[in-house]
């Protein structure tokens, strides 16, 4: 009678044992503090000085020491210091540096190399002048700070496990922002901000990569909104630029 009651108890052991993976919710967003002036004055002081048709050089910045399932995979974050430069090419494509290179005074978009950016970063200056030796006029910096919530609730969850709730709801929520900086000056021209949420089918959580592919797709869809932002702004930025020449 024992015997027969361990036996599927062993089973079932093994089972769940087999089935406890988890998935890691990426990193934090870069602070955007550390690409501004701390001094008012030298806030003040700041001019715009881009020329036009301007060139912008786009970076992807997010929190000292970043990870996600992508990069623990693929790599691509670099630096150290209070922010990272993400190399990886998970998020963006062609059609989002098109609709920037068609806006008016613009000359082009250009993405920055880490052949041109010190493993040590600390402000923006280290990315202006990377942006410098391309001759781009401005530096469109932009983050994600994305987070998983259990049935909304207001804390986030770092860790998930897998595979074993076909009824929980969890929700990724996205909010994509960014600055667009003067290269000479360090002037800031605009802040940008997108945001979206989406609620996980529960098949996504069967695996980590599924997971990630949802994160991956409500990233997207926040990048794509966020360059709308970038069009809709436009027009004011080359405003402020030619009323501060």
């Amino acid at each position: 009678m024992r015997i027969s009651l361990i036996v599927p108890l062993l089973a079932l052991a093994t089972l769940l044992t087999g089935c406890a993976s988890s998935y890691i919710t990426p990193a934090g967003r870069a602070n955007f503090t550390a690409f501004t002036s701390s001094s008012m004055k030298e806030s003040f002081e700041a001019k715009p000085a881009a020329t036009f048709p301007a060139g912008i050089a786009a970076v992807r910045v997010q929190a000292s020491a970043y990870r996600d399932f992508y990069t623990d995979h693929e790599g691509g974050v670099y630096g150290h210091g209070r922010y990272s430069v993400i190399f990886a090419k998970e998020l963006e494509d062609d059609t989002m540096l098109e609709r920037i290179n068609k806006l008016p005074q613009v000359q082009g978009v250009t993405s920055l190399s880490r052949l041109l950016i010190p493993q040590n970063l600390d402000s923006d200056r280290e990315l202006r002048e990377a942006a410098a030796r391309l001759k781009a006029d401005m530096v469109l910096l932009y983050t994600f700070d994305t987070t998983f919530h259990d049935n909304d609730a207001s804390a986030a969850l770092n860790v998930i496990s897998l595979g074993f709730f076909p009824d929980r709801k969890v929700s990724v929520y996205v909010n994509a922002s960014a600055l667009v900086i003067d290269t000479r000056t360090g002037f800031i021209y605009a802040t940008l901000e997108a945001n979206e949420k989406r609620q996980l089918i529960s098949n996504v959580w069967e695996s980590a990569d599924s997971a990630d592919r949802a994160r991956v797709g409500a990233e997207k869809a926040a990048l794509e909104s966020l360059v709308g932002e970038f069009e809709k702004s436009w027009p004011k930025i080359v405003d402020r630029a030619h009323q501060g020449s």
